[in-house]
């Protein structure tokens, strides 16, 4: 509990100092407001000025340390919610570094508001925050209300707090998926935890929080089969029959990306003077914040049939979003009779269910990626010199997008039994 009051430095001086006395948690101190004003025009017992005709200045006085009663009633809440008590010392530091601004305006910042922040910063980063705009505030809010609690450090910090146990008890049982039925799959939960242990680096990185142990948020992974594409399922697409441009767009920049190994943010965003003497020079968008040089990939056959068909120049995508890009290019995998079909074993909700998917329902912007990396390595590629193409900086990550089923295994390494 903190209680603060207003007191003239010196009563019996004409015109003096007012300090703020504050007591909280054992401790005492008093801070000066720089306020002056005439003793005579004090009231003592309501502790502010006295307001009279002959004393103008009585209402900014009172004003202003209205205002100051009440940031500093904020800098103590904010502390005391996050688990911290300042010593007077810290109490009258934060006053003071706050004082330029004028403390009387100082806005004193919750976890929504530093959750704000960061989506902004994401965003300068990224072009779709939705993961963190959208999802990631959604599942905290909700947790948030459940818990009947708001959301501090202090409360995701402390394992006795149960905001770990909330959270995962919420994202594998209650909330809806995309099917409308409760309970995230495990992978989901796991890039919920991904996405919410950004943002509290964010907030350690930039200083706003002391780092703690993220180990109770784990990214949670089960084996899907994220597949890629086959050679012959790549004719088949290029074979369609389209007259809708926009169909067109989405499939001749999916070819692309399938022969290039690029991003969406990547081959949405290819323009006509990266094309040089038949290479495609290019500064991934993802990596160029870590300074990673360029990537130079020399044009493929199929990519040069693309671009020939759009009369030398890179489909324009205009506005497309990868939603709508992901949507557009699997109703073309159905087309084009990409519909194998095949059960896969899922963990939802805390069950193992059985789940029957066609090939054409997994497909998305990022098959490319995985289509590129495999089929090259299908091919007899050197995985350094994939890798140098598909801008992976580690072995670890690049082996992820390696899709070699048991048959296609079997088949390739044969002669080694």
């Amino acid at each position: 509990m903190a209680e603060f009051n207003f007191y003239l430095r010196d009563q019996l001086a004409e015109k003096t100092t007012i300090y703020a006395y504050a007591s909280y948690d054992g401790y005492r101190l008093r801070i000066s407001t720089d306020i002056r004003i005439p003793s005579k025009f004090w009231n003592n017992t309501k502790q502010r000025a006295r307001e009279l005709l002959e004393f103008q200045d009585h209402e900014s006085i009172n004003h202003d340390l209205s205002k100051i009663s009440e940031v500093l009633l904020a800098v103590y809440d904010k502390h005391k919610a996050e688990g911290v008590i300042l010593t007077p010392k810290q109490f009258k530091e934060e006053f003071r570094a706050s004082k330029d601004t004028p403390i009387i305006d100082k806005k004193i910042n919750t976890f929504w508001d530093y959750f704000e922040d960061f989506v902004n910063f994401k965003r300068s980063e990224v072009k779709d925050v939705r993961d963190y705009h959208n999802a990631l505030r959604k599942h905290l809010t909700n947790v948030e209300l459940k818990m009947k609690r708001p959301l501090t450090f202090r409360l995701l910090k402390e394992p006795k707090e149960q905001f770990v146990f909330n959270w995962e008890r919420y994202l594998k049982f209650e909330t809806l998926n995309s099917k409308g039925e409760k309970g995230l799959s495990l992978n989901t939960v796991g890039k919920q935890n991904k996405n919410l242990k950004v943002f509290l680096n964010w907030c350690f990185d930039t200083g706003i929080y002391e780092r703690f142990s993220l180990k109770a948020l784990p990214t949670l992974m089960e084996e899907v089969d994220n597949i890629y594409l086959t050679e012959s399922e790549l004719d088949a697409l290029m074979k369609l029959k389209l007259k809708d441009q926009k169909e067109m767009m989405v499939r001749d920049l999916f070819i692309i990306g399938c022969e290039t190994g690029m991003r969406f943010s990547d081959f949405t965003n290819l323009s006509q003077d990266q094309i040089q003497n038949g290479k495609i020079i290019y500064n991934p968008k993802k990596t160029a914040k870590y300074g990673k040089g360029k990537i130079i990939i020399p044009m493929s056959a199929r990519f040069e049939k693309v671009y020939c068909q759009n009369n030398n120049q890179i489909p324009d995508p205009g506005k497309i979003s990868v939603t709508q890009f992901n949507k557009s290019i699997r109703a073309l995998c159905q087309s084009a009779k990409i519909n194998e079909s095949k059960k896969i074993q899922r963990e939802i909700s805390g069950k193992t269910i059985i789940e029957t998917r066609y090939r054409y329902d997994e497909v998305s912007s990022h098959t490319c990626r995985r289509t590129f990396c495999t089929l090259k390595f299908l091919k007899g590629m050197p995985a350094q010199a994939i890798m140098k193409f598909s801008g992976h900086s580690t072995e670890r990550n690049f082996l992820k997008y390696l899709k070699l089923d048991a048959e296609l295994t079997a088949s390739k390494y044969g002669e080694y039994f």
